[in-house]
């Protein structure tokens, strides 16, 4: 599966999200329908209090149809404007025939309307469920893919790239990022719809019960919203300085573990526990101003409804004694706005988290809309063979402003040994990077078999050749998982070959569980020689054309290097091999040397042509020969 296109304008919260979406539209077309008959029937909960204090309490209606709604003398039409809503008779209508079909007349009615509220609570309580679970799934369903994605991203970014962000922020990201969007898709969405449509058909109940006092009612509405809106610009600028800080908080404690015998070795544990203690810090005192607009809306919005809902009782007071309402009607419509404070104050709340869940949408897709600085280029070709040979032209590079290649030319024909040689810093690590197509060259090319490697696709570019680095790198899975990494199809028998060719076979033997002993992060609990020969036989059984061997041996002790030798030299038999040492003692058997220096090959030749030369590899030869 191709990684999805980067755009270097990172989209907004519904376009970002609607992406994604569209994947699990099916679900989410479920989840609105369980949302409208949710709403539907919390609006039957309203209309079934008549019935229950007409019919079954058999309750008095003073003034035969509710006030409000009510027929002028002589039977003529409603006002224009109650005729629109004249949502009340049309729902009599149909609780009437409703009634008929069930045969419900008389004192049946008694145990009729009891059931039918019972009805209504089950379907309303099933529809709960059915949206709830259906959200989840396309929540989940989203952020799975988010994760994936940004999984996508990281693994084909370039060295810039990594070098540019901290192992933590994007742990930050994938972690806590994507779950705050999981919990505003999941939940945050479904209250969106659910409460939104709840509250329009409870809205309708309303003005259809009393239409004057339902508008003097609504007029507050202003008075709530405002503190929502405010609050919620308040809210986004918090939660992305949160985000930030906890981002911040990720990367010191990843720095923390993995220097832990550095922290240990120098004796700075409260230097480093100070400078987390300052980032948990910072990140309290972004997430409690976010606190503050979280929490300080409810009660705004609360003490606006409280001033509503007394200012109405003083009303229906007056009303009631004077006739124009009756007591049915007042409870039907104060239990209309009773119902209606839940799906305002969870809206309030929705709105604040997804001020939170915009603040991280736009940082995951500002890490998404990173373009890719090594990709293939349109109608890049499968690498099928190795023939002829790798030759850099005219390369350069540079990190920053600080040039690391300049104009390097050499060639490494098929089944040759080189070497690249020099002082720190002067290119060689460059080269293998550039070759792995790890970065692309500012100027000039690299080729194989005379073909540019970025006409090149990359799976077939790395199933070339395979590296054995100085930074040992192993995951933390088994030793047999390490060694066949990528293809757990491989026999155990393979993976021992490879492990005794690399003289691992005795040690992990040893251990508890033998190849299925899990070594850790990074291989922790595993020697430094022993991590190496893992990695030569994790090289060895990839069996690749080009191998490359940065500081291959550099974590082998001096007991182990000679044997370990041995097997690279088989191993590099009628194999192209490039290799880097700052030990010329493991390179002097190389068919050519190229020394390096400030970013230039300035030397090249075999061991006896270049000591005899007596230029940079001779110097650095009597260097390390004399100590």
């Amino acid at each position: 599966m191709g990684r999805p296109a980067a755009s270097p304008h990172p989209p907004g919260l519904v376009p970002f999200l609607f992406r994604y979406v569209r994947r699990h539209l099916a679900w989410g077309l479920v989840a609105l329908a369980a949302v409208v008959v949710f709403a539907l029937t919390s609006g039957a909960t309203v209309f079934l209090i008549d019935p229950v204090f007409q019919e079954v309490l058999m309750t008095s209606r003073e003034g035969g149809a509710l006030p409000g709604l009510a027929l002028p003398a002589g039977g003529g039409e409603l006002p224009e404007k109650a005729r629109r809503l004249d949502l009340r008779r049309r729902l009599d209508a149909g609780y009437e025939r409703l009634k008929e079909a069930c045969g419900a007349s008389g004192d049946d009615v008694v145990w009729f309307v009891p059931l039918l509220i019972l009805a209504v609570f089950w379907i309303r309580s099933v529809a709960d469920f059915v949206s709830g679970y259906a959200f989840q799934r396309v929540g989940l369903g989203v952020t799975t893919a988010i994760r994936n994605d940004i999984a996508r991203q990281v693994a084909y970014q370039s060295s810039r790239f990594h070098e540019a962000h901290a192992t933590g922020e994007l742990a930050s990201r994938v972690v806590g990022d994507v779950t705050i969007l999981q919990v505003a898709v999941s939940t945050r969405v479904l209250d969106l719809f659910q409460q939104s449509i709840t509250l329009v058909v409870l809205v309708g109940m309303l003005l259809s019960t009393n239409f004057k006092l339902a508008l003097a009612s609504l007029a507050v509405a202003p008075f709530v919203v405002y503190p929502i809106v405010r609050f919620g610009r308040g809210m986004r600028k918090t939660s992305q300085d949160s985000q930030e800080q906890m981002a911040e908080i990720g990367k010191l404690l990843v720095e923390i573990a993995r220097g832990y015998k550095v922290v240990r070795a120098f004796g700075k544990q409260e230097y480093e526990i100070a400078r987390f203690a300052r980032a948990t810090r910072r990140h309290l005192g972004a997430r409690l101003r976010a606190e503050v607009f979280a929490n300080v809306s409810g009660p705004v919005v609360g003490a606006v409804g409280a001033l509503g809902a007394a200012a109405f009782l003083v009303y229906a007071g007056h009303a009631i004694r004077s006739g124009a309402l009756t007591g049915v009607a007042v409870i039907q419509f104060l239990a209309n706005l009773v119902l209606m404070y839940d799906p305002i104050r969870r809206l309030n709340k929705v709105h604040l988290l997804v001020q939170d869940a915009a603040a991280a949408v736009r940082r995951v897709a500002d890490l998404l809309a990173i373009p890719l600085d090594v990709a293939e280029r349109p109608g890049a070709k499968r690498l099928t063979g190795f023939r002829s040979g790798i030759a850099f032209e005219g390369v350069e590079y540079a990190y920053g402003d600080k040039p690391a290649l300049r104009g390097v030319n050499f060639e490494v024909r098929r089944g040759e040994i080189v070497a690249l040689v020099g002082p720190s810093g002067a290119g060689k690590s460059t080269v293998v990077s550039l070759l792995l197509r790890f970065d692309d060259p500012a100027a000039g090319r690299i080729t194989i078999d005379g073909r540019d490697l970025r006409d090149l696709t990359l799976d077939s570019l790395s199933g070339l050749m395979s590296i054995v680095t100085q930074e040992t790198v192993l995951f933390d899975d088994t030793v047999r998982a390490n060694i066949a990494y990528g293809r757990p199809d491989l026999s155990l028998d393979r993976v021992r070959e490879a492990a005794a060719a690399a003289y691992a076979d005795e040690f992990v033997s040893r251990m508890p569980q033998g190849y299925d002993t899990h070594i850790g992060e990074g291989g922790f609990r595993l020697s430094g020689g022993e991590r190496q020969r893992i990695a030569i036989a994790r090289a060895l059984l990839a069996d690749p054309p080009v191998l490359i061997l940065d500081e291959a041996t550099s974590q082998i002790d001096s007991e182990s290097e000679a044997t370990i030798q041995k097997a690279l030299d088989a191993l590099m038999r009628d194999r192209t091999t490039l290799v880097i040492a700052h030990r010329l003692a493991t390179v002097m058997g190389a068919d050519r040397i190229l020394v390096l220096d400030g970013g230039r090959v300035v030397e090249t030749g075999t061991h006896a042509e270049l000591l005899a030369a007596g230029g940079l590899y001779r110097r650095l030869h009597d260097l390390q020969f004399q100590l």
